[in-house]
């Protein structure tokens, strides 16, 4: 019986999670937890429009729950108004596998800085180079070949340290790496709309060569 109440309590416990309130409290409203109320869409998102900002001003800014027990990001999100003084921000809680991170509490903007950069260790960490390609609808590419090895990187507004990376949108991201075996195309993007971004790693011609020439091998000697 004892279980059974546990159980119960778990339960309802997870439906009071599901069905919680989320507010947006920032530096525009006194960092206020319940400070603008997002709208609930019925399907784990949520979206709220902060107004009355100054054109094209930046803003930090955090989901919560209506206290400071829980909030999103970890560290300060950021915004920037467009030139109405107006910005969209969405909230969805639920966990998407859709290939791009982060995969859960996805923080996304109507507005886009309109400049990314990959700054890393293989560019000595410089945020001002704008070597993102606009691909359109908020997305931004970096295509490179990287030589082998261990690369650290991260998408940043270009001239700022306000990122998108794994862990989500705020001015202090993780750093992303890849640790490549050989030389290689290294695709990043960033979606500045939806707050994600996605790595590709695609071996140079001659790697896949030669690992076409290491398979033919295998293949004659499993023959023989």
């Amino acid at each position: 019986m004892k279980q059974c109440l546990i159980l119960i309590l778990v339960v309802l416990g997870l439906a009071v999670s599901a069905n919680a309130d989320y507010y947006v409290a920032g530096d525009f409203n006194g960092w206020d937890a319940v400070g603008n109320l997002m709208t609930d869409n019925g399907d784990g998102t949520y979206a709220v429009t902060i107004t009355g900002l100054v054109a094209d001003s930046r803003h930090e800014f955090k989901v919560t729950i209506g206290d400071w027990s829980t909030a999103y990001p970890g560290d300060n999100s950021w915004l920037y108004a467009d030139a109405s003084g107006s910005v969209d921000i969405t909230f969805n809680s639920n966990w998407v596998a859709d290939g791009w991170k982060i995969e859960q509490y996805r923080i996304g903007e109507s507005t886009d800085p309109g400049s990314w950069t990959l700054a890393g260790s293989f560019q000595g960490w410089n945020n001002a180079e704008g070597n993102m390609t606009p691909q359109g609808g908020g997305i931004y590419l970096f295509s490179q070949t990287l030589s082998a090895g261990e690369h650290w990187f991260k998408p940043v507004v270009t001239g700022t340290w306000d990122s998108i990376a794994e862990n989500g949108r705020s001015g202090n991201t993780w750093n992303m790496y890849v640790n490549l075996a050989s030389a290689s195309v290294v695709n990043v993007y960033v979606d500045a709309l939806n707050g994600v971004v996605k790595t590709e790693v695609v071996p140079e011609p001659a790697t896949m060569t030669m690992l076409g020439l290491g398979s033919l091998l295998m293949a004659i000697r499993r023959r023989k």
